[in-house]
């Protein structure tokens, strides 16, 4: 049965220069029933570049496309997801920059992403968004500016967006609800919550918006099942070998599906509905 099984991870990252690298993850991933995976760009830092270099910025969205490309050529459909994290907002102010040159600097660099969407080299803008721990008012202000020109730049692209942000609940949903609708979002399923913690499932789905859950953190692939299969499930993995075990692998999502199918939580066709319909939906890939 497993092996038969579809398996889509929407949110992963692949290091070419630091980690196992795309060809031997794709590997892996396709041996375990892996048909789909959205690489998704990882901080500058991870690759060795410079913050705050739209240049260096420009090297690491090559980077993500050039890893999906390697994927797609592994047997694995793959599309590339580019922005900058908001943690790179965090590290400019940090070292001295202003707000006014952070957000210049961050609005660049989504202005670049959308050049590789136009031309159809990547299929979305992420992971862009607010820090997860705690930070000022003034940076929470900074990230919701960068994440409404993100939506802004998404909507006339009919793009994705992977939003990063702190995981608390229903005020975490109404806050992006009400950011898509200043950016004048209409179809919210387009954005895409990742790592959405179960009490983030159900408002989301409720707003129309694309909840993607974390399958290695225990017990909450389970719990958000429950709840809704209108979600797409994600690895987070880093491909970062400096931190074994931080996230599961891609080609450890079989086992955690298997184990839900054991458990009566879903059924195949819930399987197909989260691995194959949603996936199709957002990215216009077909399976198969």
């Amino acid at each position: 049965m497993s092996k038969a099984l579809p398996i889509a991870d929407n949110h992963a990252h692949v290091n070419p220069i630091r980690g196992l690298g795309p060809r031997e993850v794709a590997r892996r991933f396709r041996r375990t029933g892996g048909w789909f995976m959205g690489v998704v760009a990882l901080l500058t830092w991870d690759l060795g570049l410079s913050q705050g270099n739209l240049s260096d910025v420009d090297k690491l969205y090559r980077l993500t496309i050039e890893s999906a490309k390697v994927i797609q050529g592994e047997g694995v459909k793959a599309i590339a997801i580019i922005g900058l994290h908001p943690a790179e907002c965090v590290r400019l102010l940090e070292a001295g920059w202003g707000i006014n040159e952070v957000r210049e600097f961050m609005v660049k660099s989504i202005d670049l992403a959308a050049q590789y969407v136009k031309r159809g080299e990547a299929a979305g803008i992420g992971e862009v968004g607010r820090p997860h721990w705690e930070v000022n008012a003034n940076v929470v202000g900074l990230c919701n500016e960068v994440v409404e020109y993100a939506m802004t730049v998404a909507k006339d692209l009919n793009a994705v967006v992977h939003l990063h942000l702190e995981r608390e609940g229903e005020a975490t949903v109404r806050s992006i609800v009400e950011l898509a609708n200043r950016a004048g979002v209409r179809d919210k399923w387009r954005i895409i919550l990742h790592h959405a913690s179960p009490s983030m499932v159900k408002p989301a789905v409720d707003n129309g918006l694309t909840p993607s859950i974390p399958v290695g953190r225990r017990g909450e692939f389970e719990e958000a099942v429950k709840l809704t299969k209108a979600l797409v499930v994600e690895s987070d993995y880093a491909d970062d070998p400096r931190r074994p075990g931080a996230v599961i692998p891609p080609w450890r999502i079989l086992s955690r599906v298997n184990n839900l199918l054991r458990l009566n939580l879903i059924s195949e066709e819930d399987v197909a509905k989260m691995m194959i319909d949603g996936i199709e939906r957002l990215y216009g890939v077909r399976y198969g």
